[in-house]
């Protein structure tokens, strides 16, 4: 079995096949869950590794290094894993007990489900559906109707069957992640098979599900965006020994201004990483005692949020200084840049996550559910 950094290298020699295919290539995809990389967050009961938080964010960061869209749906799919804590037994063990299972998907309410007889009658169209065409379950986030009135939301779990994927994943980066569109008609879905959300209370008493469901899904959007970074500022210190702007004479790396550049990178890397696991490591210290509080939910969006846009900062600086060098696609930084674009649009990091937490620190109505 090899390690994630050993699929991860793979990856990244790869690439051009995973853009071409705007997908990660099924043999690739099979190492991945061989290694357990999709359920990391998988509950032991059922055969997951429930590892922490901080060890997944440090994976997930080690793959974006050698490649993004791996790294993005081990992220985002692992994520779906944390369901195992707080499904009943049975669900968990239909969604992950299979050691090749993997669960993909969009849980925002995009979808309407009405209830009927043994289930629900359910319909809609979702987005960012990252890897779910090696999924074995799908994830779709449904309003629930009754009375033609909405009273709630609930996700479904589809079989790849049930649903019509839409192949329209063509974008500027995280091209290999076929982040498709997917649609469901009047598919029904017996109970058994769908869950309330966002989640309630866990039903399995471990840290792991103490910790915000949401936070974590953002400390694994995040930790793509920290990989991408640590990887540019090494890109750009590589290429600084070597690069003499034409008409210069002296390399970048003898250039007071290029000096002063590279040092912001590095400063807002570091600063980033030492953000994002420093709240995480507060946030497991209280959750090994008791539950996770509202704040420190907020400060855990908070830092993602914060983190990502240090990471966003740092590819940019480091692709402006590489000036002509960095225009072709073939370029590495060329890709990092593509990559962060993507990242940075992400629901659970992007500029709007801000005013939510400033006004949960300020003491507004925001539900803790959606921390």
């Amino acid at each position: 079995m090899k390690s994630h950094l050993d699929i991860a290298k793979e990856a990244e020699d790869r690439k051009a096949d995973i853009e071409q295919l705007r997908n990660i290539p099924e043999d690739l995809m099979l190492q991945v869950k061989e290694a357990g990389l999709v359920k990391l967050w998988a509950s032991k009961a059922i055969g997951g590794g429930e590892r922490s938080i901080s060890d997944v964010s440090t994976i997930i960061a080690d793959i974006a290094y050698h490649n993004g869209s791996l790294s993005w749906i081990v992220g985002v799919t692992g994520c779906s894993a944390l369901f195992s804590g707080f499904v009943d037994r049975p669900l968990s063990q239909l969604l992950f007990e299979d050691p090749h299972a993997m669960v993909g998907g969009f849980a925002g309410p995009a979808g309407m489900a009405i209830k009927v007889e043994g289930g629900l009658k359910v319909k809609g169209r979702w987005s960012w559906g990252s890897g779910i065409t090696h999924c074995s379950h799908i994830v779709g986030g449904v309003m629930l109707v009754k009375d033609e009135r909405p009273h709630g939301s609930a996700v479904v779990f589809f079989r790849p069957e049930e649903i019509e994927m839409i192949d329209n994943w063509h974008v500027t980066g995280l091209k290999g992640t076929h982040s498709i569109d997917y649609q469901a008609n009047d598919v029904f879905i017996p109970d058994g098979r769908w869950s309330l959300f966002p989640v309630q209370e866990p039903q399995v008493d471990s840290p792991l599900y103490r910790f915000s469901f949401l936070g974590a899904l953002s400390v694994a959007v995040c930790s793509v965006s920290l990989g991408l970074a640590r990887r540019a500022a090494d890109e750009i210190k590589s290429l600084a020994q070597k690069k003499s702007p034409f008409g210069m004479g002296r390399p970048l790396a003898e250039r007071s201004e290029a000096q002063q550049q590279i040092g912001m990178i590095e400063g807002q890397y570091l600063a980033a990483e030492s953000l994002l696991y420093r709240i995480i490591e507060e946030a497991e210290s209280e959750v090994e005692q008791g539950t996770c509080s509202k704040e420190t939910k907020a400060r855990v969006r908070l830092a993602t949020a914060q983190s990502t846009a240090l990471c966003d900062a740092c590819v940019r600086q480091a692709h402006r200084l590489a000036g002509g060098s960095a225009v072709w696609d073939t370029n590495k930084l060329s890709e990092l840049l593509r990559d962060i674009q993507v990242v940075t649009q992400h629901g659970m990091v992007s500029a709007g996550n801000f005013k939510t937490v400033g006004k949960a620190l300020l003491g507004g109505d925001v539900h803790e559910m959606m921390l």
